[in-house]
């Protein structure tokens, strides 16, 4: 059975850019561009893992994580952003983060989050 994965990302170049990299991995993988549409498809399917972007349109990346966090306690979520401090990166995790991917998204660095959790 094949790996299901959620990307969630307000830019659709970014999630057409993972979901295509995913396929080539023989990863199955299901896109949103909004917070809602994310929680949505997390209510309805089981994914092996989700990555989200904190700044999302409508219910932002951190209320969609702690949201997911109550629906699975053991959900494996890598927080995708453009820039994060230490700060930061210590409060995505302390809210359920499993770890997070830097934007722009480096092939090297997706692969390495995708073999460590799925």
């Amino acid at each position: 059975m094949n790996k299901k994965v959620l990307i969630v990302d307000d830019e659709e170049e970014i999630v057409a850019f993972m979901a295509r990299f995913l396929k080539r991995l023989n990863i199955d993988s299901v896109t949103a561009i909004s917070g809602e549409e994310a929680l949505n498809y997390y209510q309805t399917d089981k994914f092996d893992c989700v990555f989200l972007d904190i700044h999302l349109g409508g219910i932002n990346g951190l209320e969609v994580l702690k949201k997911i966090r109550k629906m699975n306690p053991n959900a494996k979520v890598i927080v995708i952003t453009g820039s994060i401090s230490a700060d930061n990166r210590d409060n995505v995790i302390s809210l359920g983060a499993t770890d997070y991917l830097q934007k722009p998204i480096d092939l090297a660095d997706l692969k390495e989050k995708i073999l460590n959790y799925i």
